[in-house]
């Protein structure tokens, strides 16, 4: 009998083992914080319920607020007032309580939730309740409870009952509505009374805050102030662990059971705890863990049995059913690089320094946080176990870590990495900033000793490693790969050789330095390179490049314990895992949650144990336990919420509207075909990592790229019918089945049935109107006809006698053209005579100076005397007013009595100047006309300045365009 016993406790404990199990408690899950500008309500949520959508609705100061993935919904009251309850049954009406009065949202015909108040069913007498506390749908009813009354609503029926006494809250477990009766204790509604529950008279003066099922048949009663208790139907004994003495400290407010056998008790003081039935702290999350603040009002689950907290201003979501945790410090952990388990202890290097913390870690309402080490301020780059011993690579150099005591051994700045050579087990050879450092195993072998920086090599040595050779390699990322020699002493460099694109690595850029057991690779920007001997270069490997399935751009690998091969790509984790036929199997979908929280370049993952690995984050430490099963798996669903008119703003919620499942078909007037869809899937463990393609059926082509955007819009829609689907797909590569929304655009009126109609009849009274035209313009035509050749022999006779005149006005013309080619030849001749005059004036001018000088130079006065008689009849021969008479009358002839009518216009000019400007009418220069007019030439100017005086010309106008001219 006793090993019975023995054998069931034993099953029991395994139960809850594994039960336990179903939570991690190393770390803190992921907490999404919505606050009050995110979700657009009152700061205060009261109770929080799921539809069979996944929707998550909560009771907020300002109404009904909803949440479905993607997009937040308030829906208000007629009178304002704050919703303390709320229930939601398998038709996904929605019961909300308020104050004095209570009743329920609904869709109405276009989707849109409606408020329908159940207060004109309450009796008069009893409408003065005050606040509605607690909704719970049983097995007889809906009932509304207050601190005086309980309604029971069904079949669109109201019962009322004033209770004898004031109560405080009911609960509704294992199908028995229990109601706390501030005088009389517990009580057990049935049948329109109350019962007393036997076993509970400790609680009479207890308030009850919370009743959870135990089993199948007992109770977890909490209270608000003095714990939980355990009640069997006839014994009370109070809860046992640690959990009890936290709520008796923090005040409890909410609670909620959830993965089956799993408690969150929230608390007004000290946030919330998860325990497994036997009161063990599983988990304590509070605002120095995550939360927004420490009061939590209300606790709800997702269909993922996520958790879901309503607090005293905003809202939190918390990831309990990942395999990753969190762990961080509050005065901020910073940036991890590095970290290790060992001796029962989990160090962490940052940007801020060393931490360490115990390991396991045990969760409790007690547990510590990280401790900073003593004298490790500073860039923490890598923490490693060489031959029993904690080295921590530091920015300030190299320390030995004993527990939480760190001792420094070395002050050679930048301490990278460490590596023992396979020359001497007692050395240890470690990169650093400025080329490698040498360090000696002591005497006692119980610490390494500085020994030297090695000489003849002074690049940063951030990644080595060796080969079976004992050649040390090293790559750095800017520059190339290098292969480094060392003498026996390891103390110098007596060789190495430098590796880049000239030697078959695909850039100088980004070549890193990665092993997998005893061999050494190289990721680079084209995949993974190796490094062949025979040839001394560098080839692409197909088997690497093969097993990582052709990655390009690999930044870290990790080989572990357990023959897994960890991998950084970009911002992206995966795991290769080994299987048992020597295969390996990629897995990278659960690290999407940890996308471009990695430091890039500064990758780091330390795998404990098959249930433990930690990954280096911007902030922090990620912890993922790779075997974690979540409780159950959903499939992934989609909606479309939203269906918005953009032209008049009217919306369509398809979603809540069962006929539009069956595909029936909205119809939009033309006007309305610019239309928004919008859309989401309620998987709230992959909160904005939910990606959306959608379709339209006779206007999409093809389906649009995945997109975490949750809306989309079409313009301008042609009329005709239209099926929009759209899917979700989660970072697992899952997609949900489509969701469809069927709708017709209605054509323009210009388009419409009876504008076809007008169309038609238009046309044939145009046809008609046509025929009778055409009639009419052949009798119109007739007349035009004959009225056309009378005018046409009308025109023609007009013509020839315009034609006459024409050519009589061309004999005018000839004449007139024949008159001016003679005037013209005629000033030609007059000017030729004139020329010819000047030029015989100067010759007999200049025979006259000529005799004149004989005459003087003669002696003989018989010469003198014909001299003298030449001259004479030369001067006669120069008869300045005889020629001018002749050149008066052919100048007159030719330019029609210029000089008349220049004596007219100008009678005050004198015969000197009229010939002047007969001389210049014929544009004679300045030069040629002083000897026309026996003058100088400094006497023409004179002349010319008088004329322009008479004639009263401006100093800038030209004398001779203007006599011309006139």
């Amino acid at each position: 009998m006793r090993k019975k016993l023995i054998y069931i406790f034993l099953f029991i404990l395994l139960l809850s083992t594994g039960a336990s199990a179903e939570i991690i408690n190393v770390g803190v899950p992921y907490i999404h914080n919505f606050p009050k500008n995110e979700y657009k309500a009152g700061t205060q949520n009261w109770q929080i319920e799921r539809n069979s959508k996944n929707f998550i609705y909560f009771a907020n100061n300002n109404g009904l607020l909803e949440f479905d993935g993607a997009h937040w919904q308030l829906y208000g009251l007629p009178t304002p007032s704050i919703i303390r309850c709320l229930k939601i049954d398998s038709n996904d009406r929605v019961y909300i309580g308020q104050q004095n009065d209570f009743g329920y949202f609904e869709p109405d015909v276009t989707g849109q939730m409606k408020y329908h108040s159940l207060l004109n069913l309450v009796p008069k007498d009893d409408r003065n309740f005050k606040e509605i506390w607690k909704i719970h749908i049983t097995t007889f009813g809906v009932v509304f409870q207050s601190y005086t009354n309980i309604f029971v609503y069904k079949d669109d029926q109201l019962s009322s009952i004033r209770l004898k006494n004031r109560v405080s809250f009911s609960f509704y477990v294992h199908n028995r509505l229990l109601i706390q009766d501030e005088v009389e204790g517990l009580m057990e509604y049935k049948q329109g009374r109350l019962f007393e529950m036997p076993g509970l008279s400790l609680l009479k003066d207890k308030r009850i805050w919370a009743i959870l099922p135990v089993n199948n048949t007992n109770l977890l009663i909490a209270t608000d102030r003095n714990g939980a208790f355990i009640s069997d139907g006839n014994t009370l004994t109070p809860w046992q662990g640690e959990a009890n003495d936290f709520l008796k400290n923090n005040q409890l407010f909410s609670a909620t059971v959830f993965s089956e056998n799993h408690y969150a008790l929230g608390t007004v003081q000290n946030g919330m705890i998860i325990t497994d039935e036997s009161g063990r702290i599983i988990q304590h999350i509070n605002k120095k863990k995550g939360l927004q603040n420490n009061t939590i009002l209300s606790i709800g689950t997702d269909r993922d049995e996520n958790l879901w907290l309503g607090l005293d201003n905003g809202i939190d979501y918390i990831d309990t059913g990942s395999p990753f945790t969190y762990m961080f410090d509050p005065e901020g952990l910073g940036a991890t690089y590095s970290s290790i388990v060992y001796n029962g202890k989990l160090y962490v290097g940052t940007n801020h320094g060393l931490f360490v913390k115990n390991w396991p870690e045990h969760s409790s309402i007690d547990t510590e946080g990280f401790r900073l080490i003593h004298k490790t301020v500073g860039q923490v780059w890598y923490l490693g176990v060489h031959q029993g011993i904690l080295l921590c690579g530091h920015d300030n150099g190299t320390y030995m870590i004993d527990g939480e005591t760190a001792s420094q051994i070395s002050n050679v700045n930048g301490a990278w990495m460490f590596i023992e050579p396979i020359q001497n087990k007692n050395y240890l050879i470690g990169g650093n900033y400025l080329g490698m450092t040498l360090f000696k195993k002591s005497a006692d072998n119980k610490h390494w000793q500085f020994v030297k920086q090695i000489k003849g090599f002074n690049e940063s040595s951030k990644l080595l490693a060796q080969d079976k050779k004992g050649n040390i390699w090293m790559s750095h990322g800017f520059k190339g790969v290098f292969c480094i020699s060392l003498n026996g002493k390891l103390d110098s460099v007596t060789h190495y050789s430098f590796y880049n694109s000239k030697n078959g690595l695909p850039s100088d850029l980004y070549n890193n330095l990665m092993t997998i057991g005893q061999n050494i690779i190289f990721t680079t920007l084209n995949g993974i390179y190796t490094y062949n001997e025979n040839t001394n270069s560098f080839e692409r490997s197909e088997f690497y490049n093969n097993i990582f399935e052709q990655p390009t751009n690999i930044d870290y690998i990790k080989e572990d314990q357990f023959n897994n091969i960890w991998f950084a790509s970009g911002n992206n984790l995966g795991v290769l895992r080994f299987l048992e036929d020597g295969t390996y199997k990629k897995v990278s979908a659960p690290f999407e949650k940890l996308s471009d929280r990695i430091i890039s370049g500064f990758e780091n993952i330390n795998i404990v144990d098959r249930q433990n690995t930690f990954i280096a984050l911007e902030n922090g430490l990620a912890h993922y336990t790779p075997n974690y099963q979540a409780n159950k798996k959903t499939e992934l669903e989609s909606y479309i919420r939203e269906v918005v008119n953009l032209k008049n703003h009217r919306i369509l919620y398809p979603s809540m509207i069962p006929q539009m499942l069956s595909g029936d078909s909205t119809t939009y007037a033309y006007k309305g075909n610019n239309i928004e869809f919008r859309y989401s899937s309620p998987d709230y463990k992959n909160l904005e990592r939910i990606k959306y393609s959608y379709f339209l059926e006779n206007y999409s082509r093809e389906w649009s790229a995945w997109s975490e955007k949750p809306n989309c819009e079409f313009m301008n829609l042609y009329e005709g019918n239209y099926t929009f689907k759209v899917k979700a797909m989660d970072p697992f590569q899952n997609e949900s089945e489509e969701a469809r929304f069927t709708f017709s655009i209605s054509p323009p009126w210009y388009r419409s049935s009876v504008a076809y109609f007008i169309y038609l009849l238009t046309t044939l009274i145009v046809i008609g109107a046509i025929v009778w035209l055409v009639y009419h313009r052949i009798e119109v035509s007739k007349r035009k006809e004959r009225l056309k050749h009378a005018q046409e022999y009308q025109e023609k006779v007009q013509q020839y006698q315009r034609e006459a005149l024409i050519s009589e006005k061309e004999i005018i013309k000839l004449r007139n053209n024949q008159l001016q080619s003679e005037m013209i030849h005629r000033d030609k001749e007059l000017a030729n005579q004139t020329m010819d005059l000047i030029r015989k004036n100067k010759f007999l001018v200049k025979i006259k100076e000529e005799l004149e000088k004989v005459k003087k130079s003669s002696s003989d006065d018989s010469i003198k005397d014909k001299i003298t008689s030449l001259t004479a009849k030369i001067d006669k021969d120069i008869d300045h007013k005889k020629q001018w008479e002749i050149f008066e009358t052919a100048f007159d002839e030719v330019h029609e009595d210029f000089l008349r009518r220049l004596k007219e216009q100008y009678p005050n000019l004198t015969p000197k100047e009229l010939k002047l400007c007969a001389y210049l009418r014929m544009n004679i220069s300045t030069k040629e006309i002083a000897p026309l007019m026996n003058i100088s030439v400094r006497g023409v100017e004179i002349c010319r300045y008088r004329v322009r005086k008479k004639l009263n010309i401006d100093r800038d106008q030209n004398l001779t365009r203007m006599i011309i001219d006139l």
